[in-house]
């Protein structure tokens, strides 16, 4: 065999998804643990990681199994000029061997002790699974850091299943990672990736039609995302799929800002679109432009993105464009958690075009719990704590998938006509879409039964100190914590406030009043409020205040219906934001609720009333009972004296 074929085996790899799935089966720690031991002491250059390392020294290993390259590198004057000039080495193997003369050379003396020490699956097996999810998981202190990202098996299996790759296919992938776009080939051989970084190692042992590359112009001078689509499209080059992960964009705010700008400009003069469309879209969502302007008239685009820009305000313009030309397929509320690095919820939508309806799934219950150790840095110390990984299991990604091809309603999916989204202000939250209120027949808007809605006192944090005593007085500030299970719990107040301001007299609870929390999420803290005849009470600005036309409505009938499932729904309308609700009174007032006769409403009421009496009631003996067992050791000490106890 000639030398050049020998080393065209040595390095011409390709993985098919036989080899692949042989490869799956090949235990690779001993080249994992023995790598860590020889470069433990290795100083890594700031651009580079002990992962990054271990790839490319992995692959070197398998390139200089080649006899005669190894001995002409490490057993003879060997100099940079001989390998440019050898006509038997590839540009690419010499690449690769360029980095054992591009760091130092107390970086070579590593490599031949390394030679032959495994084989050709081992070197192999550890570079295209090493850093998969699992391992990932199993390694995330040991080795990993950073913002890298790999897809669980699940999430993997639903992005290739919704982006629907076909034969012959070119995808378009942006912030991906190598398994994506690993799992793309081993699906479907005959398609063509471009990606907006430089092949990776493990990508291109699997196919030559990988272009991924930083994006560059047709003189190969490096583009912006937005400047490489725009030269595709101003030449009519579209494209059949696009996968975007712009998850990882929200962690760059600055840079996030600069971006948005630049890119609103941008594509308001490059492409038709009015300044009101545009003017305020978050970065996503001008990704999104580019893509659909991209993207062939029977293509698909996939992107991963944080959960508040389906329903924020500030893009309600940008969403009422893609809503409004049909260019939204589906929806999918992702678990929270389901990345390592970042763990705000997520969700999945696809697009395409000439969409009537828009599909939405609620999948944010669809997975399990790995957890893993990872250190916290606190006080210059590392402290291991666990963290949870949520991974859709493959049974609920064919649920998902199941409820996408479907168009009927279910507690998890919704199916809504695009003519429908200007009752919401195009609002695209999976929740909100999905929870479909029912249609009350005696439904009265909560405003035309009540009196009056305030919020609780503003009294500045100062004013309060002045006045707050632990001494018990007949005047009560009153905060969330004072309300737990339907009832204002006056037993166990501790603090109370010497007088009541002047200007605080205006937020006294009046009795039979509904208190009701004003941040948070279910379930809200609301009772009845019953006022001693000898208490004057002032509740936080937590709260609201609701006060009721009794002759139309009783309050205990109403609070007996905001603590049911469809009361809870309901009343969740009236709150807004995704972290820390906060509940919107104008929202509230216009809430519909079912409005009884009097009669009704008072047997609703009062059976309510008992209920929470019997809850008071139980309440107290539980406390009782607790303060019982505190008393124990005292009383049954057996004469022991008490000690002082000495001093550490």
């Amino acid at each position: 065999m000639k030398r050049e074929e020998r080393i065209k085996e040595f390095y011409d790899i390709k993985v098919d998804k036989e080899y692949y799935e042989k490869l799956k089966t090949i235990d690779y720690s001993e080249v994992e643990t023995t790598l860590d031991e020889v470069f433990k002491d290795y100083i890594y250059y700031d651009h580079e990681t002990p992962y990054d390392l271990s790839l490319n020294v992995a692959y070197i290993l398998v390139i200089l199994q080649e006899p005669s390259l190894y001995k002409k590198i490490f057993f003879s004057s060997f100099s940079i000029e001989d390998l440019d000039n050898d006509p038997t080495l590839s540009d690419e193997i010499k690449k690769n061997i360029y980095m054992l003369f591009d760091k130092d050379k107390h970086f070579q003396d590593y490599i031949p002790q390394l030679i032959n020490r495994f084989g050709k699956d081992k070197l192999l097996a550890f570079i295209l699974f090493s850093f998969r999810f699992k391992d990932y998981l199993k390694n995330y202190n040991k080795r990993f850091s950073g913002f890298s990202n790999p897809l669980s098996d699940g999430l993997l299996k639903l992005f290739l299943n919704t982006l629907g790759i076909k034969e012959n296919d070119e995808i378009l992938t942006l912030y991906s990672s190598s398994d994506f776009i690993i799992e793309s080939f081993l699906k479907n051989p005959n398609i063509t990736i471009i990606n907006n970084s430089c092949v990776s190692i493990d990508e291109s042992l699997i196919s030559n039609n990988i272009k991924s590359e930083i994006f560059r112009d047709k003189f190969g001078n490096p583009q912006s995302t937005f400047e490489y689509f725009k030269d595709r499209v101003s030449s009519k080059q579209k494209i059949d799929k696009i996968f975007l992960n712009l998850s990882i964009i929200s962690y760059n705010k600055e840079n996030n800002k600069e971006a948005t700008i630049k890119y609103r400009d941008m594509i308001k003069n490059n492409f038709i679109f009015q300044d009101e469309v545009i003017k305020d879209s978050s970065l996503e969502w001008l990704f999104h432009i580019l893509a659909i302007n991209h993207l062939k008239d029977n293509g698909r685009a996939i992107s991963l993105v944080k959960k508040n820009i389906l329903s924020d305000p500030k893009n309600k313009n940008i969403r009422k464009y893609f809503i409004e030309n049909g260019y939204i397929e589906s929806i999918i509320l992702l678990p929270e958690n389901i990345l390592i690095h970042y763990p705000v919820s997520l969700a999945l939508i696809i697009f395409s075009k000439k969409n009537q309806k828009l599909r939405f799934i609620d999948a944010s219950k669809f997975y399990r719990n790995e957890k893993i150790k990872v250190d916290v840095i606190k006080n210059n110390s590392a402290k291991n704590k666990k963290k949870a990984v949520a991974m859709i299991p493959d049974s609920d990604v064919n649920k998902i998938l199941n409820l996408l091809d479907a168009d009927n309603v279910t507690e998890i999916s919704f199916s809504k006509k695009i003519e429908d989204f200007s009752k919401n202000n195009y609002n695209l939250d999976v929740i909100e879409n999905i929870d479909i209120l029912p249609n009350f027949e005696n439904g009265v808007e909560l405003k035309k039964v009540i009196k009056n809605i305030i919020r609780g006192s503003q009294i500045d944090a100062k004013e309060l100190n002045e006045i707050r005593t632990y001494d018990v007085t007949p005047y009560v500030y009153l905060t969330l914590s004072n309300i737990n299970d339907g009832i204002i719990e006056f037993e166990n107040i501790e603090e109370y406030l010497t007088k009541i301001p002047e200007k605080q007299e205006k937020f006294c609870i009046k009795n039979n009043s509904i208190l009701l929390s004003k941040i948070g999420n279910p379930p809200y803290k609301i009772a009845v409020a019953q006022i001693p005849d000898n208490k004057k009470i002032i509740a936080s600005g937590n709260f609201a205040i609701i006060e009721v036309d009794e002759k139309k409505l009783n309050p205990w009938y109403l609070v007996a219906f905001l603590i049911t499932d469809i009361g809870v729904k309901i009343l969740k309308k009236a709150y807004i934001g995704s972290l820390h609700s906060s509940l919107s009174i104008k929202k509230l007032e216009d809430t519909i609720i079912p409005i009884l006769s009097i009669e009704e409403q008072n047997k609703i009421a009062q059976r309510y009333f008992e209920k929470i009496n019997e809850i008071k009631e139980i309440k107290k003996d539980l406390n009782g009972k607790i303060q019982i067992t505190k008393e124990i050791f005292k009383k049954y000490n057996g004469g022991l004296a008490w000690v002082k106890l000495k001093e550490f």
